[in-house]
């Protein structure tokens, strides 16, 4: 009991002072910023812009964690209800080594996350950050030369500073590992959600009358889409089968081999390359196909084929990023050292019916619980 007059007695005083701070603690609210830029400079959102929008979008239902959105501007920004800290461009002042941390300091933040692959200089705050893949490490000639370079410098300061480094697959997890050892104790594996789809409707935008084979995704080397052209090719060739080959997805670099392959090819006429597709039509052409395919050389995730297994679609799959992780009625995890096994595979999957797997699958609602759970644990440590 404490005493209502005079000074209080040593035990009583640790046990008040005790109290009150036990109290701020409890009530003490976590402020986290998200540097948001990427959906600033991305008006087709796709792979890492995705993936920012989905963690900002709708937040957590809780009262300890708070998210802001961080960027230079707000109107891109905008996802759900998570507020923007617009930071201003200033000529000549570098963002995010000197514009960001400053803001961070006298705005009081307690943890910033750089979900792109990068972090920002800071004593004073504690730094999250994610990495999607070592594309840049372990196959750099199917990068831009210029990407190499800067996530080269910029991964390697991030994950040496960063209290937490977030992966979304065990097979970046180990990647990284490899590359830089002393990471391995600050490595948590989150994977992202197959559901990002659930709520958008489908655009009649794009019809095709015949089956098809879909893969959405960038046109690039490490899409191994050449590959697959001479898969398809094979898998008609005996005029069994009816499909056609739909592929969605920005033009992407380095893909001159591609665009040769696919004049070469003997079922150019059965292929079509729609381009970047937003969310609605995405939603049309998985609903629509009979297949889904991802023949790639190294994915870190490899979202596509997990949105397709959501929507039922029989899958076909090289064993790199998160179908390493699932297993699930529907996909077939095939090797890309022969066309004529891809091709088998590919004909295999024509006959499979849509599966009901989504229980299975991994949801962004857990995949936003994981981010908060992980931004207290570093607040707190």
């Amino acid at each position: 009991m404490v005493k209502r007059y005079g000074a209080p007695c040593a035990a009583e005083t640790c046990t008040v002072g005790q109290t009150m701070a036990e109290g701020r603690r409890r009530a003490r609210v976590i402020r986290v910023g998200v540097d948001a830029r990427v959906l600033s400079a991305q008006v087709q959102r796709a792979g890492v812009a995705q993936y920012i929008a989905e963690i900002l979008r709708d937040g957590e239902d809780v009262s300890d964690v708070a998210v802001t959105a961080l960027s230079y501007e707000q109107e891109q920004c905008r996802v759900g209800k998570v507020p923007i800290d617009v930071i201003r461009l200033v000529p000549g002042v570098p963002w995010q080594s000197v514009l960001l941390p400053s803001h961070l300091v006298r705005k009081r933040f307690d943890v910033v996350h750089g979900p792109a692959f990068s972090i920002p200089p800071s004593f004073w705050v504690k730094r999250v950050v994610t990495v999607h893949d070592v594309a840049f490490m372990r196959m750099p000639h199917t990068v831009r030369a210029d990407t190499v370079h800067y996530l080269q410098r910029v991964v390697k300061y991030a994950v040496h500073h960063a209290a937490a480094i977030i992966v979304p697959s065990h097979e970046v997890e180990t990647d990284l590992v490899k590359l830089w050892p002393k990471t391995a104790s600050r490595i948590r594996v989150i994977p992202l959600g197959a559901d990002r789809l659930a709520h958008v409707s489908p655009t009649s935008g794009y019809r095709l009358d015949a089956p098809y084979f879909l893969h959405i995704g960038t046109i690039e080397p490490r899409k191994n889409l050449t590959f697959l052209l001479e898969a398809f090719a094979y898998a008609v060739k005996d005029g069994h089968l009816p499909h056609h080959l739909v592929l969605a997805g920005a033009r992407g670099w380095n893909n001159e081999d591609f665009w040769e392959a696919l004049r070469q090819s003997p079922v150019a006429n059965r292929v079509h390359v729609l381009g970047y597709v937003d969310d609605s039509q995405s939603v049309q052409l998985y609903q629509d196909a009979a297949v889904y395919v991802q023949p790639s050389h190294y994915e870190g995730f490899g979202l596509g084929a997990l949105e397709a297994l959501w929507f039922g679609v029989p899958t076909v799959a090289s064993p790199t990023g998160a179908v390493r992780d699932v297993h699930v009625a529907g996909l077939q995890v095939v090797e890309t050292r022969d066309v004529a096994v891809w091709a088998h595979a590919m004909q295999q999957a024509t006959s499979l019916s849509r599966a009901g797997v989504r229980d299975a699958l991994p949801t962004w609602r857990e995949t936003r619980r994981l981010h908060y759970a992980l931004y207290r644990e570093v607040a707190q440590t």
